[in-house]
């Protein structure tokens, strides 16, 4: 199981999410927590919050720079205003695009944007972006695809927010993942009190 590839395939959330029902597993454990950080037990409630403050910017759009399938439905069950944008990366395999296409989320517009395009009429007064990792001693960590759509997408002077699916005390760096300059983001959604 590759579970970086799974994650960009349907985002972090949602393999927190399929994760968190096995974690107790002691070869889940080996395997995953050698690649990615083990998710909160409440993930699912940290999905709900997560997406009551993103809808609290009240923004028209709202640009996911990964396929977060379960922070968007949860979005869903609270505005049908909004328009959701994943980006997905240019070298995403043909298979994973389409099967991610034919599972959308319901009750929200959706659409999807092949990197490096922009999308029509987003603008700092109606959209945000939205980046998803893991936070380690304060640094917000992304996957490489994700990095590189940071890159890209920095000339926007709208809100960019990070919102961790786990927050770590430890500076914990797994295997492949970057850091993002702080710079780079306006806000980060934090849990802790």
């Amino acid at each position: 199981m590759d579970i970086q590839k799974t994650a960009r395939e349907i985002g972090l959330f949602e393999t927190a999410v399929n994760l968190s029902v096995v974690c107790g597993s002691n070869d889940v454990i080996q395997k995953v927590g050698a690649s990615m950080p083990l998710p909160d037990e409440n993930i699912v409630d940290i999905v709900s919050q997560i997406a009551e403050w993103l809808c609290s910017f009240e923004k028209k759009k709202y640009m996911f720079l990964m396929p977060e399938i379960a922070v968007i439905e949860a979005m869903a069950k609270i505005t049908d205003t909004a328009e959701v944008i994943i980006v997905i990366p240019c070298d995403l395999e043909d298979e994973a695009k389409e099967r991610l296409k034919n599972n959308l989320p319901r009750g929200i517009a959706v659409s999807i944007l092949e990197e490096p395009f922009f999308p029509q009429s987003f603008y700092p007064g109606n959209g945000m972006i939205v980046v998803s990792g893991y936070s380690a001693g304060g640094r917000s960590m992304v996957l490489p695809d994700t990095y590189r759509m940071v890159e890209h997408y920095n000339g926007f002077l709208g809100k960019k927010v990070f919102i961790p699916y786990k927050e770590l005390d430890n500076g914990a760096r797994y295997d492949e993942w970057m850091e993002v300059n702080q710079q780079k983001l306006s806000m980060k959604w934090s849990g802790k009190s």
